[in-house]
């Protein structure tokens, strides 16, 4: 990996879970090529793993003598390992503002989030439902949640929302909106000249002609003004089905109308290599597909692969930002 020409930003996430070590793991995989970026957070989670492991008594040390760029971004506690806690989550909130801070600032170019804990920021009084929809009230904009794996892309209508409310939010300019997204940034990020994105139903049987559901009405209309634009957009695709191996090779991106819709299939076939993308940002923002696993958090036994390539695809996409 050549040296980074901008600046990636990086957020410890929640100190009680495997934030700390997926970064620490992740970022000695790196070797020299980390000089331009900069971790936020607090030190005490990366000395106590220091304590039992020599990778982060490594990773430590080079922090210490500069080679990591770092900012303290957060108190120096003895943060609780495995467990929903505010102070945690007070750390992983004020990390992602000190990330946000620099890119405002054009301090950092990029920025990658480790895993935090909902519950534990929603402890401190911060009204958060997750790092997509926080990054985009800040930056007034509106944004698509996308996972990859490899050739493997799936996009979100809706995210983190009750499954009673998404029929509601199946609305034809909604999911134009979405295609259109997802078709720019397929072009500019993925090098694909021509994407064909597949389009979900909502319904089983993607609602048999409106007799398990009519909100296919809305799908079919934004499909078809995407095709008027130009766009190679297919469906509604009946969603039992749309991930079939021939479906794979046939689409370059899946658009789903709700969270695990989507995401059980990613996950189920690319947890440990996927990334999450967050489309429509003036920035790259990428983070690893899982959470914050509490249940191994400090046992030194979690891979940092999804860490590593969040960070790669980070600085990928960072070079093609002008």
């Amino acid at each position: 990996m050549k040296n980074i020409s901008k600046t990636i930003a990086i957020t410890m996430g929640d100190p009680g879970g495997i934030g700390p070590e997926i970064i620490s793991k992740g970022l000695l995989n790196f070797g020299s090529s980390v000089n331009n970026i900069i971790l936020f957070g607090a030190l005490s989670p990366f000395r106590r793993l220091a304590k039992k492991f020599i990778w982060a008594k490594e990773f430590l040390s080079r922090i210490n003598i500069g080679a990591i760029k770092f900012v303290c971004s957060a108190e120096e506690l003895d943060y609780p390992i495995g467990i929903i806690d505010k102070n945690c989550g007070e750390a992983a909130y004020s990390s992602i503002i000190s990330a946000v801070d620099y890119i405002k600032k054009g301090k950092a170019d990029a920025l990658v989030t480790p895993p935090v804990s909902k519950k534990s920021i929603i402890k401190t009084g911060h009204d958060f439902i997750g790092h997509t929809d926080l990054l985009a009230g800040f930056f007034k904009c509106e944004t698509t949640m996308m996972l990859f794996s490899g050739s493997f892309r799936v996009a979100l209508v809706t995210t983190h929302i009750p499954l009673k409310n998404v029929p509601k939010l199946i609305e034809n300019e909604r999911i134009l909106r979405h295609i259109k997204r997802l078709n720019e940034h397929l072009i500019r990020f993925f090098d694909i000249s021509k994407p064909k994105i597949a389009v979900l139903g909502l319904n089983p049987h993607s609602g048999e002609d409106g007799e398990l559901g009519d909100e296919e009405s809305e799908i079919i209309l934004a499909i078809k003004f995407a095709q008027e634009m130009g766009i190679e957009a297919e469906g509604p695709l009946v969603p039992d089905t749309a991930f079939l191996p021939l479906m794979k090779q046939k689409f370059d991106a899946f658009l789903a109308m709700y969270h695990d819709q989507g995401l059980i299939p990613l996950k189920t076939l690319g947890f440990e290599h996927g990334v999450n993308f967050t489309l429509g940002l003036p920035f790259p923002r990428t983070s690893p597909d899982h959470g914050t696993a509490f249940d191994i958090a400090g046992k030194g036994i979690a891979s940092p692969i999804s860490f590593i390539e969040s960070l790669k695809a980070a600085i990928r996409f960072v070079r093609i930002e002008k």
